[in-house]
């Protein structure tokens, strides 16, 4: 799927998951569990959201990955033209789906992509 042109959502075997995982992001507070890896091949950031059966309806699950993407694609002007992969997850602190603003999300996936490191090329 793709966004303006230049963004997209993660399909299934579109990536590829590093062992071991990389990192969160963010600390034990937050309510999400983003983790980031750079990926080789195609530049532009790739999007992965994950969100299982146990945080709720089908409904609140979508809700939730459309929230993120919305978020990734009003924060991601920061990460043209470099690889990345981010996935987003709630995490096991989260308050339930339905309660999640999309101002929260922005908000944790922001201070998430600011602490990505810069590229290598000038």
């Amino acid at each position: 799927m793709i966004f303006k042109g230049r963004f997209r959502t993660v399909r299934q075997r579109d990536h590829a998951v590093p062992t071991p995982l990389p990192r969160p992001l963010l600390g034990h507070e937050a309510y999400l569990d983003i983790r980031a890896w750079r990926r080789s091949g195609e530049p532009g950031p790739l999007l992965l959201v994950t969100s299982p059966r146990k945080t709720g309806p089908a409904v609140r699950r979508n809700r939730f990955r459309r929230q993120v993407r919305m978020a990734f694609l009003s924060l991601s002007g920061r990460l043209t033209g470099q690889s990345w992969v981010v996935w987003v997850r709630p995490a096991r602190n989260a308050p339930p789906l339905d309660r999640l603003t999309f101002r929260d999300i922005e908000d944790q996936l922001g201070l998430a992509l600011r602490r990505l490191p810069p590229t290598d090329t000038p």
